[in-house]
């Protein structure tokens, strides 16, 4: 399977599934605006004939005027009723099914009206995106809490949104889903944090081998910067796992 065909398998999930209006006129209208490369299949997902962009959004009725397929050969595939995937090859990938509507020439240049989609597909959420920490990159997190001492643990996985920790389960308060923290330390990209966190997840206080619990605990104010650099590193970490996949 190369890695194209991962990249769409993972994408047209029901769980990356957009049907609110609202969602998708606002995914629509991002790529018309930016005019975002897309990669475009015609019929079965077979092979990737070219790219395009959107360039006008116009009404329901009116449809989707995107722009001909380079190389150019390939606009010969874009018949009118033939059934179209698209989407994007960006970090959090976009997309969409539809149907050629119609082969036209739009401000002066060759360019395709497709059907307007009322399902949109977009690839996971910020902060479910998660990097997976190599041994040698393990980081101690500190845990403190509202009343009893602090705990100490380790990193396992982090995203924007969280991260997944495994601590020595504390013998004299347990940590429970739903419990506050008041601080996480920890360093990231040689940098220290302090967050405010929340568990949201303590496995039902099940314990692994020699004690160890894991837990899942949810960033409650994360600044914007050190966002951003979580995102990028759990971005690098999701395309090198699908380059793994496809060899």
């Amino acid at each position: 399977m190369t890695q194209s065909e991962i990249l769409v398998d993972r994408l047209f999930a029901d769980a990356n599934r957009l049907t609110l209006p609202t969602a998708v006129e606002r995914l629509l209208q991002s790529l018309v605006v930016v005019q975002q490369n897309m990669q475009v299949l015609v019929g079965q997902r077979n092979t990737v004939l070219g790219h395009t962009s959107l360039l006008d959004k116009g009404d329901q009725e009116e449809g989707l005027i995107m722009d001909a397929l380079m190389p150019e050969a390939a606009n010969i595939h874009l018949q009118p009723g033939e059934d179209l995937l698209l989407w994007t090859v960006d970090a959090l990938p976009i997309g969409f099914q539809t149907v050629v509507m119609e082969r036209l020439t739009w401000q002066r240049f060759a360019a395709i009206r497709i059907r307007r989609p009322e399902v949109v597909f977009q690839w996971q959420r910020r902060g479910n995106l998660r990097a997976v920490l190599d041994a040698a990159d393990k980081t101690t997190v500190l845990l403190r809490r509202f009343g009893a001492r602090a705990v100490e643990g380790e990193c396992v996985n982090i995203g924007a949104g969280g991260m997944r920790v495994r601590i020595t389960a504390p013998h004299d308060y347990p940590l429970a889903s739903g419990e506050l923290l008041a601080q996480i330390q920890f360093r990231f990209q040689n940098q220290p944090y302090s967050l405010a966190a929340k568990v949201c997840y303590s496995g039902n206080g099940r314990r692994l081998q020699g004690g160890v619990q894991e837990l899942g605990l949810r960033f409650m104010d994360i600044p914007t910067a050190l966002e951003d650099k979580i995102m990028q590193c759990a971005l690098r970490y999701d395309r090198e796992r699908l380059r793994r996949a496809s060899r």
